[in-house]
């Protein structure tokens, strides 16, 4: 059985790669923003969406030289055999790496996070029903929104 410990990272001050620029990075994106800026996107290509959201961007395929320096890099390229290869360059350089979608590959996962003022609730399931976290999620965000 896999388990994950929840931790909360300071990223404010580091670097955090994503391999993809696809609707799969996007969402991942979405959450990793709400904590820092330091975002870069390596893709061949990137959508106009991701675009749109002013990280830096690295327009060509990965290279394991790429990885370096960086302090979290998410693999969401949508190739599963690319993606794997990402992350074992990650590894080797001793960086924690997460597959989109895939955590029996992943050193880390990310939980479903509700931030409210300061206090932020991580809402996990070891990465077993990412949909029941969202859920769960939600229900808390609708309890703190009512006792306001």
């Amino acid at each position: 059985m896999m388990v994950f410990l929840p931790l909360n990272l300071r990223i404010d001050n580091r670097s955090i790669l994503f391999v993809g620029g696809g609707s799969l990075a996007m969402h991942k994106i979405r959450t990793v923003e709400r904590f820092t800026r330091n975002i870069t996107i390596l893709a061949p290509e990137i959508d106009p969406e991701v675009h749109a959201r002013g990280f830096s961007e690295i327009l060509k395929p990965s290279e394991k030289k790429d990885l370096e320096g960086y302090f979290l890099v998410y693999a969401a390229t949508g190739d599963h055999s690319l993606d794997l290869c990402i992350r074992d360059d990650a590894r080797s350089l001793g960086i924690l790496v997460n597959v989109i979608d895939n955590r029996e590959e992943s050193d880390f996962i990310s939980p479903a996070v509700l931030k409210h003022d300061d206090m932020t609730i991580a809402v996990s399931s070891n990465g077993m029903n990412a949909r029941k976290s969202v859920e769960w999620r939600n229900r808390i965000r609708d309890m703190v929104e009512s006792w306001e």
